[in-house]
């Protein structure tokens, strides 16, 4: 971001004294005190565990040219200028937006309840073959995190890829207003954040909010295979174009072919009129929903075949989402960074098919699903139904609502061995008990169970001589 003191002052809306003469540019908002560097905006964000308010003074003992508040901060009178808002989120959100309208990108917006982080960063590393692009820092997507990854691009940076995140109803239309997308992809929904949303339906109406909001000349892009999506999409925004991994017919049509050699992945690919097949560095069915959606927003964004294939083979996928590595004869597939019910689906499903091909034995290492209001229960059982029809030999559960878990897995005739696990070290005493040379191993649950930790107790046993 470059824009002057006088110009943030008009975005936000904000009161404050600049000073006589003073009008420095502001090339970074910062909202870490630890982070600030000289010349930049500190905003003060409110927040349950810390209030940016009480971090100014150390900001501006930093350097921070100017600070935003939504209280008058005396303390730090006589140093840098204080602009004063009624709502600090909310006037990050309006600087985010002037600093589009100022340098006028094509942006793309992406949401979905599963994979988002994943087409996100796929269709920037296409992208970024075309021209200079910017793109969420990890995923950064609420109303907080959207503008600060707007405000961090560059005024060269010809594509912005937004990744758009949402867990209560009327915060899409808070994103879509500020990212004001040229192009919107919405791959799926399913039942995630259902405390706020109660139901698939629910969520499939807020996340089509950002289709409503889109500008005359935007396009969109919408999963077919998800009927509530659909059927909302086409409501919403009646131009939509359909993405399907189940029906040929569709605009935009993509499946994944089996596994290539070295750990790769075959994937075949038909974006209107054009058809491609890659040998891509992933493997699994459930990437087939996240390449068609990268690939088909690329190609409305005029990437060519060779550009997507180069952005798809050369992108690097964030830590945590369905990454696999070897030690000695186990597979260990980290897909812990969170969960719902249908990305635990997605990755249980791709995790049995990985160990089928291998001949190994399959090991599910479950944490619980967050946020799943008053159909957690159903939730967790439904979710034992599905996993017990994998096949696979052992089910370790932290969290809650382990017997509906438990129950499911019955129901569904599991004859694997399920524990619930408090700690790492009862899963790792299990693990032993097995007493397996060799398995596929997947671990996934909600960020707030931390499955990392059983990940890295399991890597750093079964790197000791004799294995675990």
């Amino acid at each position: 971001m470059r824009m002057t003191l006088s110009e943030i002052l008009t975005a936000t809306g904000a009161v404050g004294d600049l000073g006589e003469g003073e009008n420095p540019v502001i090339a970074e908002v910062c909202s870490d005190s630890r982070a600030v560097a000289a010349g930049s905006l500190f905003v003060c964000i409110p927040g349950e565990r810390f209030d940016g308010h009480n971090f100014a003074a150390e900001a501006m003992k930093k350097g921070a040219a100017a600070v935003m508040a939504d209280r008058p901060m005396p303390e730090i009178s006589g140093g840098a200028p204080v602009l004063l808002v009624r709502d600090v989120v909310a006037a990050l959100g309006l600087l985010a937006a002037a600093w589009r309208r100022k340098t006028n990108p094509i942006l793309a917006a992406v949401t979905g309840s599963a994979g988002k982080t994943t087409v996100k960063e796929m269709l920037a590393a296409i992208l970024e073959r075309m021209a200079p692009t910017a793109k969420n820092y990890k995923n950064f997507n609420n109303l907080i995190g959207l503008p600060q990854s707007m405000l961090a691009a560059g005024a060269k940076d010809r594509f912005w890829v937004m990744e758009l995140g949402i867990s209560v109803p009327g915060e899409m239309e808070k994103l879509a207003a500020i990212a004001a997308p040229d192009l919107a992809v919405i791959h799926n929904v399913g039942p995630a954040h259902l405390e706020g949303f109660k139901d698939v339906a629910g969520v499939a109406e807020a996340k089509c909010v950002l289709l409503k909001n889109l500008g005359e000349g935007a396009k969109a892009l919408a999963g077919m295979d998800y009927p509530e999506l659909w059927e909302e999409a086409r409501n919403a925004f009646p131009r939509v174009m359909g993405m399907s991994t189940k029906d040929p017919e569709a605009m935009f049509y993509g499946r994944y072919l089996g596994p290539a050699e070295s750990g790769q992945g075959r994937f075949s690919l038909r974006l209107r009129d054009a058809q491609m097949e890659f040998v891509l560095p992933f493997r699994g069915g459930h990437f087939a929903e996240n390449v068609l959606a990268a690939a088909s927003a690329a190609h409305l964004l005029g990437a060519s075949a060779r550009r997507i294939e180069e952005g798809l083979c050369a992108v690097e996928l964030p830590d945590q989402r369905f990454t696999a590595k070897q030690v000695g004869e186990f597979t260990v597939i980290d897909d812990t960074y969170n969960a719902n019910p249908l990305s635990m689906r997605r990755s249980i499903q791709a995790a049995a098919a990985e160990a089928a091909e291998r001949g190994a034995p399959l090991v599910l290492v479950l944490g619980e699903m967050r946020e799943m209001g008053e159909r957690a229960a159903v939730e967790h059982r439904e979710l034992g139904g599905f996993t017990a029809q994998t096949g696979c030999t052992a089910v370790f559960y932290a969290g809650g609502y382990g017997e509906e878990l438990a129950l499911g897995l019955s129901e569904g005739g599991f004859a694997g061995k399920f524990a619930r696990v408090a700690k790492t070290g009862e899963f790792l005493q299990g693990m032993k008990n097995l007493a397996l040379d060799r398995a596929v191993l997947l671990f996934k649950g909600s960020r707030s169970n931390r499955m990392e930790d059983y990940v890295q107790v399991f890597m750093g046993e079964a790197r000791k001589e004799g294995g675990v």
